[in-house]
């Protein structure tokens, strides 16, 4: 028998609009929303399970004389902890970042930082204008908290209605719609893959979720459409008792969105993560050792379970280009994986630094 007891985390960030928009799954507009990794003491009759997953959404706009065109990205990320089919807990966040464009084809605006909605706080912005008086990182807590004691099969059938075009799945339900009016269709999404992904974990003590998020930009040229990408890192982590870590999930939600000399957009679709791709990434075929994406980070997953965070935060790495700036060179570590583990580093130290006990 296991208890859980939650930690609320808050945070917020605000959510852009785009005219002439092109999405590829249901996007957040502009309305700012909010989430939180949520627990309540919770009897349990089985062993927990541990997940996590996104869904990424993009809007775009084309460059004007008046208007710089934009690329908007939205990858909404979701971890659960399951008692069989039950959820125990709860956590959301949104990575939202945007790159802008000029009518003549070149980058004009890369974010220097990229903090998530949660992380945003109360710059988020959202309280002012909600119905409810609340701001988004208080709308997801109550969303996450929502959820604990239900079956997953009970927070997909959610009761939803469409309020506006830039709103198609508000809650419509008399226990949620009084906490949450922000459009749930990507954080339903996002923990339906959690839920999937979610895999039995012992001696978990504690679980934590973060993102890191870098975007790159290239202007566009005769021969070659501009480009913005975004590339967002999160981990899920499981620490037990003593600090070590029990287990640890990453994946990366790369998209980008492309656009000619013009500032006409050409292409913005979203993207399967790197994991979700397999072998269709395409890095075996590139790879020194011969190995795909996949199997590098489930590597790197291997090599960091059983030490602390410290430890693998600690891991040694050198630069062997400026795409590669953080190969490791552990031996243990280096014959399994080639690829730049930065990113992976930076986003498991913020999610341990998140983490919820779990007794």
């Amino acid at each position: 028998m296991k208890k859980l007891f939650a930690l609320l985390l808050a945070g917020l960030m605000l959510v852009g609009c785009s005219s002439n928009t092109t999405t590829t799954t249901p996007t957040e507009t502009t309305e700012p929303e909010a989430t939180e990794e949520t627990t309540t003491t919770e009897e349990t009759t089985g062993s927990l399970k541990l997940g996590v997953g996104s869904v990424t959404s993009i809007s775009s706009a084309d460059a004007t004389e008046d208007k710089d065109g934009k690329v908007q990205f939205n990858t909404t990320y979701a971890s659960v902890v399951l008692d069989g089919d039950v959820v125990v807990a709860a956590y959301f966040d949104v990575a939202q970042n945007t790159g802008n464009f000029g009518t003549d084809g070149t980058v004009t605006t890369l974010p220097e930082t990229t903090p998530t909605k949660k992380e945003k706080g109360t710059d988020y912005g959202m309280k002012s204008v909600s119905d409810l008086g609340l701001e988004v990182d208080e709308q997801m807590n109550n969303l996450a908290a929502y959820m604990v004691g239900k079956t997953v099969e009970e927070v997909l059938a959610t009761p939803t209605e469409k309020r506006d075009d830039a709103h198609p799945a508000v809650p419509a339900g008399e226990d949620l719609k009084t906490t949450v009016s922000i459009n749930i269709a990507d954080y339903l999404a996002a923990f339906e893959v959690a839920a999937k992904n979610a895999v039995e974990v012992e001696g978990v003590a504690s679980v934590g979720t973060a993102s890191v998020t870098s975007l790159s930009g290239s202007d566009a040229t005769e021969d070659k459409d501009g480009q913005v990408q975004a590339n967002t890192t999160y981990a899920l982590v499981g620490l037990t008792e003593d600090g070590t870590i029990a287990y640890v999930y990453w994946d990366v939600a790369q998209n980008a969105g492309k656009f000619g000399t013009d500032g006409a957009v050409t292409a913005a679709e979203a993207a399967p993560t790197k994991k979700e791709k397999g072998d269709d990434y395409g890095m075996r075929s590139s790879s020194e050792i011969g190995k795909e994406l996949f199997e590098q980070v489930e590597a790197l997953e291997e090599y960091s379970t059983g030490k602390t965070v410290a430890d693998v935060l600690a891991t040694p790495t050198e630069k062997k280009d400026d795409h590669h700036t953080a190969v490791p060179t552990d031996e243990d570590l280096k014959t399994s994986v080639t690829i730049s583990i930065g990113d992976y580093l930076a986003a498991l130290e913020k999610a341990a630094a998140n983490a919820t006990p779990i007794e």
